[in-house]
């Protein structure tokens, strides 16, 4: 049975840590180097959510991860990941490179292109396991396939159509048009958490009478979720990132 709806918390973009460096502006929904908030440490397996502006020609040279689940997703320009398992890639937009940090991995993320600045969210998520077999998976996503839906990019529950995590959490992705709504596919009582990546939404919950108006960076955290709307401002497309992150 369901476990009855807790009371959400809005979180703004405007709110969130920030690093500046001559190469990276980068801004931190959870605790991350300097920036602890209390409370921030985590949200369910989701330790972090990341939204990085790289340099051209610029990046994050080697260094090592464990027992960590990491999820790359490139929004602009192509992110080259090179690891210690000998892997070499370009992520471009519209993929996923998932990284099994497990027992041990180094790895280097950097941007690809010369000229064009790199914006790319980086996510963590705390696995399942210590000390597992490190690896990385990577897949393409059609546009087509959440254009006005929401379509599934990674589990932790053996869905064959996603990347594979191991951790406690589904990572969904949609494209809301101009204008359009879309409902929240989670079952009640879920935790789940909310990005706005770009764009403006209005939020509805069941719950509640109001309406909430979220922007690009602002965050829906929900310990314990029920049915909400959501709808695209007229004037531009949004694009949203949706945490299942199983019940509390």
């Amino acid at each position: 049975m369901a476990l009855p709806s807790s009371p959400y918390e809005i979180r703004r973009g405007a709110e969130r840590g920030r690093m500046r460096t001559d190469w990276l502006d980068a801004r931190f929904s959870f605790a991350f180097a300097d920036y602890a908030p209390p409370g921030r440490e985590h949200f369910g397996a989701l330790r972090v959510l990341n939204e990085d502006f790289i340099r051209p020609a610029s990046g994050f040279g080697m260094h090592p991860h464990r027992d960590m689940e990491i999820l790359l997703m490139p929004l602009r320009s192509a992110v080259q990941h090179e690891d210690s398992l000998g892997n070499r890639l370009d992520v471009q937009p519209g993929e996923l490179l998932v990284m099994h940090a497990g027992r041990g991995i180094w790895h280097s993320q950097m941007n690809a292109s010369p000229e064009q600045e790199d914006h790319h969210l980086q996510l963590w998520l705390l696995p399942r396991r210590q000390d597992a077999e490190p690896g990385i998976a990577w897949s393409a996503f059609a546009e087509a396939g959440r254009e006005g839906r929401w379509q599934l990019w990674a589990s932790g529950h053996g869905e064959p159509e996603a990347l594979a995590i191991d951790a406690e959490a589904r990572v969904l992705r949609a494209r809301l048009p101009a204008g359009q709504g879309l409902a929240n596919p989670l079952a009640a009582g879920r935790r789940l958490y909310l990005h706005v990546v770009s764009g403006v939404v209005r939020l509805r919950p069941a719950t509640r009478d109001t309406e909430e108006l979220l922007q690009a960076g602002d965050a829906l955290a929900w310990p314990r979720g029920a049915a909400f709307e959501l709808e695209a401002a007229p004037e531009a497309p949004a694009d949203l990132l949706l945490f299942d992150l199983g019940e509390d």
